[in-house]
């Protein structure tokens, strides 16, 4: 029997971030042991001695995948569960930033993953997104849109990266 289709949508969205992420360079922890709002977290490495190990400045992340999705001239449109709208929106500035990553699968299921001699290819893409304003008060979910040109890629993840260690710094 095969796992459920929720499932590999996750399957294949950990794959995404975890493309990207090592060909960027960076560590993508994935779907910690206990969920609380939190699907990963991006870190960078850096040499300390003749080690490398992670950095302190970390990017955390909220997974979703979805066929339920569309687009809307230059926006991603996507109701976004409300529970995690507010973990990311109610975020205090001093905290980690927790950003969106939203891989927005094809309708049809046979397309999500393609394999050959010559490529292997997953469907769509990620987008990245940092909502903000108030906590919704719906029960269910909160609209949202999110620019197209926020594709995450690794030259997108680097960028992220250093602005969230430069923010962080900034505090210090």
């Amino acid at each position: 029997m095969p796992i459920t289709e929720q499932h590999t949508e996750e399957c294949l969205s950990i794959a995404h971030i975890q493309a990207i992420a090592g060909a960027a360079g960076y560590i993508a922890e994935c779907r910690p042991p206990l969920d609380y709002g939190v699907d990963g977290r991006f870190h960078s490495v850096q040499r300390r001695g003749n080690r490398f190990v992670a950095e302190g400045f970390p990017l955390d992340f909220q997974l979703k995948a979805s066929i339920n999705w569309h687009r809307d001239a230059d926006f991603i449109v996507y109701d976004l569960d409300a529970t995690a709208f507010n973990d990311i929106v109610s975020r205090s500035p001093a905290e980690t930033t927790l950003i969106l990553i939203l891989l927005c699968l094809p309708n049809d299921r046979s397309t999500w993953l393609r394999v050959n001699q010559d490529v292997s290819e997953l469907r769509n893409c990620c987008y990245w997104h940092i909502p903000d304003g108030p906590e919704t008060e719906n029960t269910t979910s909160r609209r949202i849109r999110i620019p197209v040109d926020q594709i995450l890629t690794p030259q997108t993840l680097e960028a992220l990266m250093v602005e969230e260690r430069n923010r962080r710094i900034a505090q210090l």
